[in-house]
């Protein structure tokens, strides 16, 4: 599914492409997309607002409109949101799966394009309103994800596996399968490790993958992979699949050490690692 880097690129996409722009009405195909409010009242608070501020939250796009309202949309699986949707969109997706149609006055289209419908789309006036949003945690790109803070956060959960708590949104959010296996490869340190078990420079180097795994994806605009649908507002792929080091290279030679990546079932994942540098 999309992670921080991949929907961090649409916010960007968005706002260079559809900031201060007209809604002249929405139409609406799949409803159980809209979680809140009901489609009638959806539709009459969006028809005729203007986006304004598009922010991200996590895995989560808010896009103020000038009423105050935040239309939120968390992407879910497969979710895709192109602009402008014309002709040659319609030879990327597949356009029966287009669930939300924006047209703006200028007579332009964003659409939302879901393939197995696990997105979810809601209009609130307040984020904790929204159940997922009211537990997110600490957002590894905001000026407070200090090394120290990392510290204060790991040390509650002592107890837990690095992986695990890497991947709880309620602790730091936005992390997600593809990008914890990096970061802790790159750290070398296995996924099952406990948070008790890591000492000062590990925890350190840590905390300064996250940073630049998260920073050198958004760069390169995500991670498009075999199992993993994204596209950006352009319809392209996300360059960063190109320079995972670990994740989805079963049998592939570590690029460290030279030794075969493995694979290990945890909590349902698959976490790809190299058994010679992420010992357990």
């Amino acid at each position: 599914m999309p992670e921080l880097p991949e929907v961090e690129t649409i916010r960007r996409d968005l706002h260079r492409k559809v900031k201060d722009k007209e809604i002249k009405f929405v139409t609406v195909n799949t409803p159980k997309i809209v979680k809140e409010p009901p489609i009638s009242e959806f539709c009459t608070q969006i028809e005729g607002k203007v986006f304004k501020n598009i922010n991200r939250r996590g895995k989560y796009l808010v896009i103020e409109l000038d009423s105050g309202k935040k239309l939120v949309i968390h992407l879910g699986m497969t979710g895709l949101l192109i602009y402008p949707f014309n002709e040659d969109s319609k030879k990327i997706i597949n356009v029966k799966h287009n669930h939300l149609v924006f047209t703006f006055i200028d007579g332009t289209k964003l659409i939302f394009n879901d393939v197995r419908k696990f997105g979810k789309i809601y209009l609130v006036s307040n984020l904790n309103q929204i159940e997922g949003m009211a537990k997110l945690g600490l957002d590894p790109l905001d000026d407070c994800f200090k090394e120290e803070i990392f510290v204060q956060i790991l040390n509650k959960k002592k107890k837990s596996k690095i992986k695990s708590f890497l991947m709880n949104q309620e602790f730091i959010t936005g992390l997600g399968n593809i990008y914890v296996n990096e970061v802790l490869y790159r750290a070398n340190i296995h996924p099952l490790r406990k948070i008790s078990s890591l000492h000062k420079e590990e925890i350190g180097n840590l905390y300064q993958q996250i940073k630049l795994v998260l920073n050198k994806a958004i760069k390169a605009g995500g991670s498009t992979v075999a199992d993993e649908a994204y596209l950006n507002t352009d319809g392209e792929k996300g360059k960063f699949a190109e320079k995972l080091q670990v994740y989805a290279r079963k049998g592939e030679p570590c690029v460290k050490c030279g030794h075969s990546i493995d694979v290990v079932r945890i909590e349902g994942r698959s976490s790809f690692i190299c058994p010679q540098c992420q010992k357990l």
